[in-house]
């Protein structure tokens, strides 16, 4: 038998994470690592027989895959974090085509998603930056980046995308970062940083930043911040005021006196979640009039509204220009702006 566990498994328990969501991203990942599951490309079928959390400060997660243990691939000698490719050790240009996912883009960097085949949890794949360049497993900016797009491509809670460093179980030289889902929550996601940063007077900017996490009996403090930000040009931000909904005309009320003489340096930041009722506003017209409004939702009518603009237009009419390919592309083009337009006007006009 044999435990895996590592500082990247740093978490607690799941049972309060919200249903999963998916991208496009997530579900053309998990479709391919399923296919390849089921055509045998793996050293082993995943089964993690049993999963523990430590006692202690940090909660480690520790995981029984006994295969995983066993079957694995030889792990390469390492003696050094400035240990040098070595084209003759196992390396990641040697992989079969049927271990390649994806391909990130169709430019020369070679950046390419392939499974792990010695797995430690659901989809874990390996993203490799630049390939071919045969790069020695050291972070560079480049991998960096799209690790980071990953993120931006997936809408799961539950993705994780991890580097393990060379004398830090990295068991192969050539520059690649793991990419799994974890149903179980990170450490660092509980963790109370408003808490930290009151710990240590934190303030941005030589205390002239504010940040209030609005909850029961917050609103006076909000209150008293708003007032001595908008007199001495200070910055404000107000997080989950939808837990607020009964304060929030009052805030309106204080924005307006506020916007009579403020000084020039005065800003205030209002962040909430979006209402569960597409059609109903929490945020009352007076604040979203008076504001730059700024949203992270998913557009989720787009696709819908480019089909229902180009559905007036009929194939005769598409055929019908001398430049077909170009007309083409023109007409796609104010179609899909189109249907932004559309899916923007969901959220008011920016006054």
């Amino acid at each position: 038998m044999s435990y895996n566990s590592s500082t990247e498994a740093n978490c607690v328990c799941s049972e309060d994470i919200k249903k999963d969501e998916e991208s496009n991203f997530d579900l053309v990942l998990k479709e391919k690592w399923m296919e390849a599951q089921k055509n045998e490309v793996f050293r082993y079928i995943l089964n993690i027989q049993d999963s523990k959390i430590l006692e202690g400060k940090y909660h480690f997660l520790v995981q029984l895959n006994i295969d995983r243990g066993y079957k694995r691939r030889f792990p390469e000698n390492i003696i050094s974090m400035n240990q040098p490719f070595n084209e003759k050790d196992f390396n990641f240009t040697k992989l079969v085509s049927e271990e390649q996912i994806m391909n990130l883009n169709n430019t020369d960097k070679d950046d390419i998603i392939a499974i792990n085949a010695s797995p430690i949890e659901y989809c874990h794949s390996l993203l490799l930056p630049q390939r071919c360049k045969q790069l020695p497993q050291l972070v560079t900016k480049h991998s960096l980046v799209k690790a980071v797009e990953l993120f931006s491509l997936s809408l799961s809670s539950y993705i994780r995308v991890a580097f393990n460093s060379l004398c830090a179980f990295a068991s192969v030289n050539h520059l690649h970062w793991h990419l799994y889902y974890l149903k179980w929550r990170m450490l660092l996601e509980y963790i109370d940083v408003e808490k930290l940063r009151m710990q240590l007077s934190f303030t941005f900017g030589g205390r002239n930043f504010h940040n209030v996490s609005l909850d029961q009996g917050q609103e006076p403090i909000a209150e008293e911040t708003i007032e001595l930000s908008e007199n001495e040009g200070h910055w404000v931000s107000l997080q989950n005021v939808h837990l607020v909904r009964k304060w929030l005309p009052t805030l309106e009320k204080k924005m307006e006196q506020c916007s009579k003489n403020p000084h020039d340096d005065y800003r205030l930041f209002i962040r909430a979640e979006p209402s569960p009722d597409r059609h109903e506003s929490i945020t009352p017209q007076g604040i979203l009039k008076s504001s730059i409004k700024i949203t992270n939702e998913p557009p989720s009518e787009i696709q819908a509204n480019i089909h229902k603009a180009l559905d007036n237009f009929s194939q005769q009419t598409l055929e019908s220009c001398g430049k077909e390919t170009e007309f083409k592309a023109i007409v796609f083009a104010l179609c899909y702006y189109h249907a932004v337009l559309a899916e923007r006007r969901k959220f008011g006009a920016q006054e």
